[in-house]
């Protein structure tokens, strides 16, 4: 006869060096393995798997203890997606920064919070700077834009953000100089959006309100409520140049700002990087290598230094003939931290895969241009997830 009390003990309960959860009985009744005892080999386990049957009550407790373990553990793992999907992302914030910027220039005076949009604006930028720096250049070279002329003013103030914070300003002077970059073509914004960047074919008037936007900026920042007599001077001066030949005033030497020799320099190197399309590693190289007499070679140094000679974002080719994307600076400036994407020739990994440049192996041969990776922003969000 049959004994029901019995049932056949999982073997999932059988574990190899572990305790048993159970007494087991020998399909006979025989008593094989006391509970607390340790199953010792295979071919004990495999004995006790094939002819062993435990109490069913004591069977069917283990079996709801493991489905409510399971359980425990699945909402927990679903708390924890929740809470890193809620996380904030340099990627996104960036994002919505390059959307609020973006109003806000291109309607000015039209709107009522503007100063305070602005301003906004440029904390959000300075606290990206401070707490996700590496998420934050890559957010610049990664999350595209749908208007070419404010995109250009928010990555000019990033790189104004992280300049400063190494030059460890005052928060008023980084403030001032955040705001400045983010705000210099404030003035001239939608004329700079119709042109579509060709002012080779510049009407007069067109051409005066170039010349005098540094001028018409700044009175519309005042008639803003802007009172900070540092953003207005730097929006005023940024296209002044030392040896005189810039405008609108032709102030010489060390009439012009120091700072606001950084925004030019910013200015140029955003520009060389998202319309002249030259690559990260290329811009940084030939602005260290080849001086401008534009630009304090000291800043020049120090940006190049904050960027990096790879800048998170950019993309390279490995040893291993793997293109992959730099995640993050670390102290060795030709050994960043990258996510391999593809092999050259084939397609796109289903995971980027995180390789250390420091070995040979996986050594940066070259930079390359974001095209070869064949993947989308999206993809690599999850990279700079904190």
């Amino acid at each position: 006869m049959i004994d029901s009390s019995k049932t056949r003990l999982p073997s999932g309960f059988i574990r190899l060096g572990e305790a048993l959860p159970v007494d087991v009985y020998h399909k006979s009744g025989i008593l094989l393995l006391k509970k607390g005892h340790y199953v010792l080999s295979p071919e004990q386990r495999a004995l006790l798997a094939s002819a062993g049957e435990s109490e069913r009550s004591e069977v069917d407790a283990l079996l709801e203890q493991e489905r409510e373990r399971r359980e425990l553990a699945e909402r927990q793992n679903l708390r924890n997606r929740i809470a890193e999907a809620r996380q904030p992302n340099p990627l996104t914030e960036y994002e919505f920064l390059l959307r609020r910027s973006e109003g806000l220039l291109l309607h000015g005076l039209a709107l009522p919070d503007l100063l305070a949009g602005l301003q906004a604006v440029a904390a959000g930028v300075q606290e990206l700077a401070q707490r996700q720096p590496d998420g934050l250049i890559a957010a610049m070279l990664l999350v595209p834009g749908r208007e070419q002329v404010t995109a250009h003013a928010l990555r000019v103030a990033v790189l104004l953000a992280l300049a400063g914070k190494r030059m460890q300003l005052a928060a008023s002077e980084l403030e001032a100089l955040c705001g400045a970059g983010l705000t210099m073509n404030i003035a001239i914004t939608p004329l700079l959006v119709r042109l579509g960047g060709q002012l080779d074919t510049l009407t007069e008037p067109e051409r005066e309100a170039i010349l005098a936007h540094p001028i018409v900026s700044s009175a519309i920042l005042r008639e803003a409520g802007l009172s900070d007599e540092l953003w207005h001077l730097l929006v005023q001066t940024h296209h002044e140049v030392a040896d005189g030949s810039g405008y609108p005033q032709g102030l010489q030497g060390d009439d012009v700002p120091a700072l606001a020799r950084l925004i030019a320099l910013a200015d140029v190197l955003d520009e060389q990087i998202s319309v002249l399309r030259v690559l990260p590693a290329q811009a940084l190289a030939a602005l260290f290598r080849k001086p401008d007499a534009r630009f304090d070679p000291a800043q020049v140094s120090l940006l190049v230094k904050e960027l990096g000679i790879y800048p998170p974002g950019s993309f390279v080719r490995l040893a291993s003939g793997e293109i992959a994307v730099v995640t993050f600076r670390t102290e060795r400036a030709n050994a960043p931290r990258v996510a391999a994407l593809r092999k050259e020739n084939g397609p796109p990994y289903a995971e980027p895969l995180l390789r250390e440049t420091r070995q040979s192996a996986w050594r940066i041969i070259d930079a390359v241009p974001a095209g070869l990776a064949l993947v989308k922003p999206g993809f690599l969000l999850r990279l700079w997830q904190r």
